[in-house]
């Protein structure tokens, strides 16, 4: 089981982005998944969370998340000593904020300056969203869309659309940025750097796919095939 924990202030929207990734997983990747907040007195601005779950079996735990692959906090000022024992083994924490971080567990992505470019103000919750399927193969971009979709108001789809879009165009290329330049550290190697001559190609590609769909791309690429290319890298 994949698990997931917001953290997040009332009106973040944690709970929208918890619900939506379930929708995504068990929409379109075939999974099952529960999404549910904790429970009690909510208000705006008060601390709160949420939790995702995703498997390939039904869920027949319903209880609160204690440690997760990834634990999500939406507002950094909610980051308390301690927090990585919420981390399951392996995982991570992605964490709004402009700061450079050099902790290997962390990944930061600026959701407030994310969201702010598309809506005129910060709401990150959806940037989340979009990193996820960048960082794990559970759902993917497509998948996040139609969660989007079937959850959110029509009116909303269009900019958190172009939000996760965003989001996951940012992550998966410092992902590849990270895969490459560990690939090349090592010795030579012919097929190894005719494969990551192709994954750059690709990158290339899969920018345009998102962000410039009118011209159009030689071939059919997604993140998972470039993911694909780097592994067989590896």
């Amino acid at each position: 089981m994949l698990e997931f924990i917001w953290h997040a202030r009332g009106g973040q929207g944690a709970f929208t982005a918890a619900r939506c990734l379930g929708a995504a997983a068990a929409l379109s990747a075939g999974a099952y998944a529960l999404a549910f907040p904790t429970f009690g007195p909510e208000r705006r601005g008060a601390p709160m969370r949420a939790f995702t779950k995703i498997d390939t079996a039904p869920i027949g735990d319903r209880s609160a998340v204690h440690r997760a692959a990834f634990v999500i906090y939406l507002d950094e000022t909610l980051v308390e000593d301690g927090w990585e024992d919420e981390l399951a083994p392996g995982g991570l924490m992605l964490l709004n904020t402009k700061r450079a971080l050099d902790d290997p567990r962390i990944l930061g992505i600026d959701a407030d300056g994310i969201s702010a470019a598309v809506l005129g103000r910060p709401i990150p919750n959806t940037v989340f969203l979009g990193a996820i399927p960048a960082l794990t193969a559970a759902v993917t971009i497509e998948d996040i869309h139609a969660g989007i979709c079937a959850t959110m108001p029509e009116k909303l789809h269009a900019k958190n659309l172009r939000i996760v879009d965003a989001a996951f165009a940012e992550v998966a290329s410092r992902e590849i940025a990270a895969t490459r330049e560990a690939l090349e550290r090592r010795p030579y190697d012919a097929q190894r750097d005719a494969a990551l001559t192709q994954a750059r190609w690709m990158a290339e590609e899969l920018r345009v796919s998102m962000f410039a769909q009118t011209l159009g791309t030689p071939n059919k690429v997604s993140m998972k095939r470039l993911l694909g290319v780097l592994a067989g890298a590896r």
